[in-house]
């Protein structure tokens, strides 16, 4: 197999650059387009960094059957089930008394974190 090269093909040739016609309008709203998008991610991500932590101050309460440890004017103090003390509101308990009792369960998840 041979293989015959023009010699004017060898010499350097200069050339412009390609130019797309799509126009100045085209390109403005491209770019349009793109500070929308970004700015939708953006608001996504600052959404999902700031404002999703502060679901975890919504309470998500619980009842259960819990032992009345100490009763003061402010309400009972209570012993879960699996040992952790919470404060809860008035109740006409006296200690040694099981009861039952809806307080936060996202205390539970705080106090292990400490």
């Amino acid at each position: 197999m041979r293989i015959f090269l023009n010699a004017s093909l060898l010499t350097t040739r200069r050339t412009s650059p390609i130019t797309l016609n799509i126009g100045h309008s085209s390109i403005k709203n491209m770019n349009e387009r793109l500070a929308i998008y970004g700015g939708i991610a953006a608001a996504v991500i600052i959404m999902s960094t700031a404002v999703f932590p502060f679901w975890n101050l919504f309470p998500k309460m619980i009842t259960e059957k819990v032992k009345v440890v100490y009763v003061d004017e402010t309400g009972c103090t209570v012993e879960t089930t699996d040992g952790l003390i919470v404060k809860i509101p008035p109740c006409n308990a006296k200690p040694g008394e099981n009861i039952n009792a809806t307080y936060d369960e996202k205390i539970k998840e705080r106090r292990k974190q400490i």
